[in-house]
């Protein structure tokens, strides 16, 4: 799960969701120590395979599928909330960066 790299704040869900899932940012602010801290390289690659796969799915596999178009809206809808609000937040992990 979130946890700050600074303070070792562990990040609840609704923080991860309201602070991170919801702001799409490079860097955020820990609640509590208030500095900036920036999600893993790890985190960045689960966003991208997560984007992707649901971009395949709305993309090619729905309308392969050949369903109705309030369907495909409903589960391209579908996937982006869980998406949102279960894939993203329990997949962020937090580092610490120095830049020279």
């Amino acid at each position: 799960m979130g946890k700050c790299p600074f303070c070792s704040h562990q990040w609840t869900y609704r923080q991860k969701l309201l602070g991170y899932s919801l702001k799409p940012r490079t860097r955020i602010k820990c609640p509590r120590c208030r500095a900036y801290i920036e999600p893993s390289t790890l985190t960045i690659i689960y966003d991208y395979v997560a984007i992707i796969a649901i971009a395949l799915m709305v993309f090619i596999f729905i309308p392969v599928m050949q369903m109705a178009v309030w369907a495909s809206i409903m589960i391209s809808a579908g996937l982006l909330v869980i998406y949102l609000a279960v894939f993203l937040p329990f997949t962020v992990r937090f580092k610490r960066y120095d830049y020279d």
